[in-house]
This record gives C-alpha cells, structure tokens and sequence, in this order.
C-alpha cells in the first residue's frame, strides 16, 4: 500500500506542449493527470477537473488508479463555458478514479473543439499510463 500524501494543482511540458491538471503525491510516486493548455486555433482546450474535496483523501491508501466511463457533467461543462449542446463541440472526456481507503477520488478531464484540434490528456503513474485525444 500506498499513502496519499498530498494533492495539488499541476503546470508543466510534456514534449513541446504546456500542459496542465493535478499531481497526486504519496509516498512511493507522483501521480501526474493533465492535459495540454495551449490554444491551436479558436477551439476552447481542455481542463482536468475534480469534483471531490482532494484534501479529504490526504492520509488515505491509494488502492488502484484505473479509467473508468465517459459520462457529461454538462452542469461543469458550461460553468467552464465548454457547451455540450454546441453543432461545433467535438470534444471528449476522460475519467479517472483514485480508489483509495476512504473512497473514490475522480478527476476528468474536458475538451472542446471544433473537430480539427484535439488535445492530449494524459494519466502517468505506477499502476498505469495512458493517453487519449479528447
């Protein structure tokens, strides 16, 4: 097992690219969950976004970090002016859970474009790596 240490906000470069989102701290690896946050055109990029309070994990077993469903939390779309609705919007998600002993810690990550400019967003850790065009 592993302890959950810290969660904080992340900024950083994968490659050539700006990117950011979240870093999960425990006491064996950093998590990293980001996306890229630069602008190709006129699409709106992506965010990585969590909807639980982080700090209540801090202290936890982190279990297993797995992707989970693609389900629209069109309510945080629009507060981020993504809209789901839009003829235009060609954007995906991507969710992924912390299991940990006090339970799931998500994050997802949005992006909305025009169908021309997708952005990476990616999941770096021991138990998996992954990443997907949204």
């Amino acid at each position: 097992m592993e302890k959950i240490i810290a969660v904080n906000d992340y900024e950083g470069k994968d490659g050539y690219s700006g990117v950011s989102g979240f870093e999960v701290v425990t006491d064996k690896q950093s998590i990293k969950l980001f996306i890229d946050n630069s602008q190709s055109c006129c699409e709106n990029w992506g965010y990585f976004f969590c909807n639980d309070d982080p700090q209540q994990f801090i202290g936890s077993d982190l279990r297993e970090v797995v992707l989970t469903d693609t389900a629209l939390n069109e309510a945080q779309m629009k507060a981020n002016e993504l809209n789901p609705n839009d003829k235009l919007f060609e954007g995906g998600v991507m969710f992924v859970n912390l299991e940990t002993s006090n339970g799931t810690l998500q994050f997802v990550a949005y992006n909305e474009h025009n169908g021309y400019y997708g952005h990476n967003a990616k999941v770096v850790s021991t138990q998996l790596t992954h990443e997907e065009t949204l």
